[in-house]
């Protein structure tokens, strides 16, 4: 009987067609060999932008690239100050001491985010221009490193110079389509980068677990200037407040001619577009596996090693040798009791802690009306 479709498959030569040399010149475009890369984030406020930063660079950095975040936030709070203090100048009466407070860090209520306040709008882009100007700045600094992996054995040779690969990322709500269409011109347009090949991806956060979003909110007013002098209650409200005037205008990423990445509720789901070569290697597979809970992580040395004793004889065989324990001292093994000890105390302990914090409640998050 002879084989069925499935089975026998093909003994013809592959051809390429119309259809895959278009599918791979698109490939081929969002894949150019670069040693910049931007790395922009998007999303709301509250959506764990900074957080994904923060892991990111860190990630990267331990891989041995070159890189920093450069938080459109800290320039729009230095632009904000900047702005007041010319303003104030010219007043006679001088402001509360509650005002000179939040005035001094460029503390912005969430009337500086409405899209219809022109001169905040303006200070805004103000702001973006100026954390752009300093990450591109960034990028194309020419830097590399001795490679002194082979000293030990080229002792006489010249040290090798590594490039490495300089990542930035662009931390900021970047939350309509206008906006992220001029940061991609900034790093990408041949005649503004006068050929200093930079790509550039977009990785938008995307929440909508209620009791994840109130988690966030206060973690931010707790730790944001923007919201220093304010009680908990005032700040949570204006950050709604916030979040509101944002969403008015915001638009998700939805141009499927982008590099771009979703997550969703901190890496629950992710949703990939136009993501290839390194980036698929490396970021996708982190954004993947982090998660926002916290645990301790204990780094421990061995124990006190000692003669091994076996009536005075040798050891009888390797695994005899190599057996766990069997090279302790007595101090050595002592430590390995009280290390079993207090491992098992700390576990207690933190499951403990995790018990408590799934009892702790949840505000309702609520819109304002």
């Amino acid at each position: 009987m002879d084989k069925d479709y499935y089975e026998k498959g093909s003994v013809k030569i592959a051809e390429v067609t119309a259809v895959q040399l278009k599918k791979l010149e698109q490939r081929r475009k969002l894949t150019k060999k670069s040693d910049r890369m931007v790395i922009c984030l998007v999303g709301l406020p509250g959506r764990g932008k900074s957080f994904i930063a923060r892991k990111l660079q860190t990630f990267l950095k331990w891989r041995g690239n070159e890189c920093e975040v450069f938080n459109v936030g800290k320039y729009r709070r230095q632009v904000q100050a900047d702005h007041v203090a010319r303003t104030e100048a010219q007043k006679k009466e001088k402001p509360d001491i509650r005002s000179t407070l939040r005035q001094s860090v460029g503390a912005c209520d969430a009337n500086f985010f409405d899209s219809k306040n022109p001169k905040a709008a303006e200070l805004r882009q103000e702001a973006a221009s100026a954390a752009m100007v300093e990450m591109l700045k960034w990028l194309d600094v020419e830097k590399s490193v001795e490679d002194h992996s082979y000293d030990h054995i080229w002792a006489s040779a010249t040290k090798a110079s590594i490039q490495r690969s300089r990542i930035a990322i662009f931390d900021a709500t970047n939350s309509t389509a206008v906006r992220r269409q001029w940061v991609l011109e900034e790093c990408t347009s041949p005649e503004k980068r006068n050929g200093k090949l930079t790509g550039c991806m977009f990785v938008e956060s995307v929440c909508d677990d209620q009791e994840l979003l109130e988690e966030n909110f206060r973690f931010k007013v707790q730790n944001s200037p923007d919201f220093k002098g304010m009680t908990e209650d005032e700040a949570i409200a204006d950050l709604r407040h916030r979040v509101q005037k944002y969403e008015e205008q915001y638009e998700t990423i939805d141009d499927d001619s982008q590099s771009y990445i979703k997550i969703f509720n901190l890496s629950s789901k992710l949703l990939v577009n136009h993501i290839y070569g390194r980036m698929a290697k490396v970021i996708v597979p982190s954004l993947m596996s982090w998660n926002i809970g916290s645990r301790a992580i204990y780094l421990c040395r061995s124990g006190h090693t000692g003669k091994p004793s076996y009536d005075g004889t040798s050891p009888k065989s390797e695994s005899q040798k190599n057996a766990r324990g069997d090279l302790l001292g007595p101090q050595g093994l002592e430590f390995r009791d009280n290390l079993e000890k207090f491992i098992k105390k700390e576990g207690h302990a933190f499951a403990k802690r995790k018990s408590d914090a799934m009892m702790m409640p949840f505000a309702p998050l609520h819109k304002e009306t």
